[in-house]
């Protein structure tokens, strides 16, 4: 049975996980930093990885059990699934992508029902 003491791990990586999609969905892909001398960085490209990067340090040094760590992935990819299913533009004319991500989208909603079902299983520890 899952603890109950270790649930802030669950909520706080739901609170980042949010925050994350929240980069996605507020930032202009048409801002840039301009460093000078040719260089620049697209702001969404850059927020998009520092967001991942602290989603993956706070699971990693987050101290938990195992389980709760694996549950906690398992909402990540839940809201960021649901996220793409609601937010994508895949009847958009000019997405030359969309073919492709409405396939992966189909696998990954196949992998969240997995991971859930080993969730909702009886015998879990």
């Amino acid at each position: 049975m899952i603890s109950v003491a270790p649930k802030g791990k669950v909520i706080g990586s739901i609170i980042l996980t949010i925050l994350w999609i929240c980069c996605f969905l507020f930032i202009k892909p048409t801002l840039v930093f301009d460093f000078g001398g040719g260089v620049m960085i697209n702001l969404l490209l850059l927020a998009a990885i520092i967001g991942l990067l602290v989603l993956v340090l706070y699971h990693i040094f987050y101290p938990s059990p195992p389980i709760i760590t694996k549950l906690s992935l398992t909402v990540v990819l839940t809201l960021v699934w649901l996220a793409l299913i609601i937010f994508y533009p895949f009847k958009d004319p000019n997405n030359t992508a969309a073919g492709a991500v409405g396939f992966f989208t189909l696998i990954g909603g196949l992998a969240v029902a997995i991971l859930w079902v080993y969730f909702f299983c009886d015998e879990l520890i």
